[in-house]
């Protein structure tokens, strides 16, 4: 199928768990969810002020967590497309996002210089991991979840 509905480039676009959802991002400001079934739009995940950079669903699906140029993280609710929080902290573009293995953590990585870990339950930022002596483009979780990989330029 081709997904059709972005207005401006596609930035990423990942499957659901179960591999019965796609989501994608796009500079047109949107996260969509898509049925991978048909390629049907279900919902447009609208909130970010700019580019969003990436997007990604839960180790469960039952959520999408996002990042934009706009300096925040947003976290949707994957069943109906609904914001459920948005994460503010970073002090210029969030470059990634993701959720740790178990789904109770989220990092994010900005151009400000540092990385980021949230709690999923309710969006609260629970370390910042400063140091870095240039944008941090990546970061992910080992695969038990105790440490955290960056990438810098």
């Amino acid at each position: 199928h081709t997904l059709s509905g972005h207005t401006s480039r596609v930035n990423s676009a990942s499957f659901s768990p179960d591999g019965s959802q796609v989501v994608s991002c796009s500079s047109d400001k949107t996260v969509r969810l898509w049925s991978a079934r048909d390629g049907k739009a279900t919902h447009t995940l609208s909130g970010h002020t700019k580019c969003v950079i990436s997007a990604s669903f839960s180790p469960d699906g039952s959520q999408v967590v996002s990042c934009s140029s706009d300096k925040t993280v947003r976290l949707w609710s994957a069943r109906d497309g609904k914001a459920t929080h948005t994460l503010s902290g970073h002090t210029d573009s969030v470059n990634s996002a993701s959720f740790s293995p178990d789904g109770s953590q989220m990092v994010s990585c900005s151009s400000d210089r540092t990385v980021r870990l949230w709690s999923a339950s309710d969006g609260k930022s629970t370390h910042t991991l400063s140091g870095h002596t240039d944008s941090v483009n990546s970061a992910s979780f080992s695969p038990d979840g105790s440490q955290v990989v960056p990438l810098t330029h």
